[in-house]
């Protein structure tokens, strides 16, 4: 059964990077300009949300004008010669407050529009604020252990699960290397084109499993999330279940999936071929497998 606990907040991803992570000038040149992007499109949705919040403030005022002249309309002394005049200056009161009405129905859908607008600018906001959050401590380190405890942390935070694992390929297998909320011990090696996991494994795609029915087994994994760098399988993540307070896989989480598959896997490589021994020039799947485990013993 998965263990569950409080995740961490989001802004303690940041915190796990270290300060003096070495960085070349090309990486960094790269950083910054994704940085300065991500800056422009947050001021974007700024000056966007500041036009929304005038028009609104424009239409409000100009609600209470119409609003006072209906007041005015009705204060006006009616003094009619005949009943039929007297008749048409009912109608025509009531065809001006018939007016007045649609008028102000037309101004709440406005309102309303902008409202959701402003609701779509703040979730695409916050969406890249995660993404850019979790790209930059995927890059942030070259310690192979902080970049795996990393992922986690995405996942577990920002995905919300504390039933995983992290598999890494040893030869034709994929064998477990770490995991979180069940015995690592206790995990079968996953064999390409065997089961939901090989079948990921073997199609180098995301595997998004449909949510269980309340109160059934889970029978497959919810997630599996192959790590591609140049057509080479380095390994999978692997979640087997959600915390409670998630009903579903969302947008974000998706994106989250797309980029731990392709960023993760440059991270590892990177980070490996930093602490691997002189003249390694490849990725050694069996190497860091043997290293993780050997870490993970008591």
């Amino acid at each position: 059964m998965a263990r569950r606990g409080k995740a961490r907040p989001v802004s303690q991803i940041h915190s796990m990077a270290p300060a003096n992570a070495p960085a070349t000038p090309s990486s960094q040149g790269a950083r910054e300009s994704r940085k300065d992007e991500l800056l422009q499109m947050f001021r974007r949705g700024v000056e966007f949300t500041e036009e929304l919040l005038q028009e609104n403030e424009r239409l409000r005022f100009r609600l209470v004008q119409l609003e006072e002249e209906n007041r005015q309309l009705a204060r006006q002394a009616v003094s009619p010669v005949s009943y039929v005049e007297l008749i048409d200056r009912m109608r025509s009161v009531e065809n001006e407050r018939n007016q007045l009405l649609d008028r102000f129905r037309a101004v709440e859908e406005e309102n309303r529009d902008f409202v959701q607008r402003y609701q779509e600018i703040e979730e695409e906001n916050n969406r890249l604020a995660n993404l850019y959050v979790a790209s930059f401590a995927l890059h942030s380190t070259l310690d192979l252990k902080r970049v795996i405890d990393h992922c986690f942390e995405i996942l577990v935070n920002l995905v919300g699960t504390r039933d995983l694992a992290l598999y890494l390929r040893v030869g034709r297998r994929l064998l477990p290397a770490r995991a979180e909320g069940r015995e690592l011990g206790r995990l079968p090696p996953i064999w390409p084109g065997r089961g939901v996991t090989g079948r990921a494994a073997q199609r180098r795609l995301v595997y998004l499993g449909a949510p269980p029915a309340r109160g059934s087994v889970v029978l497959h994994p919810r997630v599996c999330i192959p790590l591609v760098l140049s057509d080479e399988l380095l390994g999978m993540f692997v979640i087997y279940s959600f915390l409670v307070q998630k009903p579903s896989v969302t947008e974000l989480d998706q994106e989250l999936f797309r980029l731990l598959a392709g960023h993760a896997a440059v991270a590892l490589q990177a980070a490996w071929l930093g602490a691997a021994p002189a003249g390694s020039q490849r990725w050694d799947g069996k190497a860091v497998w043997s290293r993780l485990v050997q870490e993970a013993k008591p």
